[in-house]
């Protein structure tokens, strides 16, 4: 069944992306900025592709909130650090876990010890890059601004501890 994508659509790609109340405010706030310029982005496209920069500036936000005194770090040792530090871990982000049910559910087709790469590891080596060429300058507009929310979301929920009072506190869309 097809139909032509609506502004409901859009908004339904980041709705289930939040982070948790144990993530300080201004991550929150920031990060509510890029969910924003998602939902907008459906009347004014290239908003996609700064969601996507913004969701990565809130990462580098995030980590330096997390690791206070390395404030002038780069983004890829931050990032190295969280992960050297067993902070973020790749078994904690929904498309590995995603891919491991699908092997599971494929063993026919993939084979068990067929190599897959650290997620975390795999991270660190491309996020800075990707977020550098966003950064300097480019042409480029597509889609996977919702997808790159997620997976930004996943790692900043994995820097803080969620609360201990069991109260959530999303990041609300505005």
């Amino acid at each position: 069944n097809f139909r032509p994508l609506r502004a409901e659509d859009t908004y339904a790609r980041i709705e289930d992306i939040h982070l948790h109340g144990g993530v300080p405010e201004a991550v929150r706030s920031h990060f509510a900025t890029a969910q924003n310029l998602i939902a907008y982005s459906w009347f004014y496209y290239p908003f996609n592709v700064t969601a996507e920069l913004l969701a990565y500036v809130s990462v580098e936000f995030a980590l330096k909130l997390r690791y206070p005194g390395n404030e002038k770090g780069s983004f890829r040792n931050l990032l190295r650090r969280a992960v050297d530090d067993g902070v973020i871990k790749s078994s904690a982000f929904s498309v590995v876990q995603a891919k491991k049910s699908e092997r599971q559910e494929r063993s026919v087709f993939i084979q068990d010890e067929a190599p897959v790469a650290d997620y975390a590891a795999t991270l660190v080596e491309e996020m800075p890059y990707l977020r550098n060429s966003l950064a300097h300058g480019s042409s480029t507009l597509h889609m996977h601004g919702a997808s790159t929310l997620h997976t930004c979301a996943e790692l900043i929920n994995q820097l803080f501890p969620e609360e201990a009072s069991g109260g959530s506190q999303e990041t609300p869309l505005k």
